[in-house]
């Protein structure tokens, strides 16, 4: 009965296995790209801090040597820098975050921000919910 469960479990382990290897082939080593914002609405004295976080999930194994970048880009048209990132050969996720400071007392705006992942020929995005801001 032993052998059978080990030889599930290695069958199992090729399938995913096969499985990685074919998102790799396919050309996309994320298997999802998460965006949060810490507020959804602010009123309040201005200038306001909101605070995003972005989550980038591998396609598990990724191959030895894999390199990708990414950056922000915000709802007014400003980027932030691009960011090279190698991860450990089993980092599953990488958690990234931004924060922007902005409004003038008695304006409103509704802003937003979107993270970009390319690697290769994979280019992935993901953007949070729009975060309103009234300052007083």
């Amino acid at each position: 009965m032993r052998a059978r469960s080990k030889w599930a479990a290695a069958a199992a382990a090729a399938a995913l296995l096969t499985c990685a290897a074919w998102a790799f082939a396919e050309g996309n080593p994320f298997s999802a790209v998460r965006v949060g914002a810490s507020r959804s609405t602010y009123t309040g004295p201005c200038p306001a801090t909101i605070h995003f976080t972005g989550n980038i999930d591998y396609v598990m194994p990724h191959p030895k040597g894999f390199v990708y970048h990414y950056h922000w880009e915000r709802s007014d048209g400003n980027r932030s820098k691009v960011v090279v990132v190698r991860p450990d050969a089993g980092q599953r996720r990488l958690v990234v975050h931004d924060s922007w400071q902005l409004g003038e007392r008695g304006k409103r705006s509704d802003v937003s921000v979107t993270l970009v992942v390319d690697s290769g020929n994979t280019h992935e995005s993901a953007s949070s919910r729009t975060v309103s801001i009234s300052c007083t």
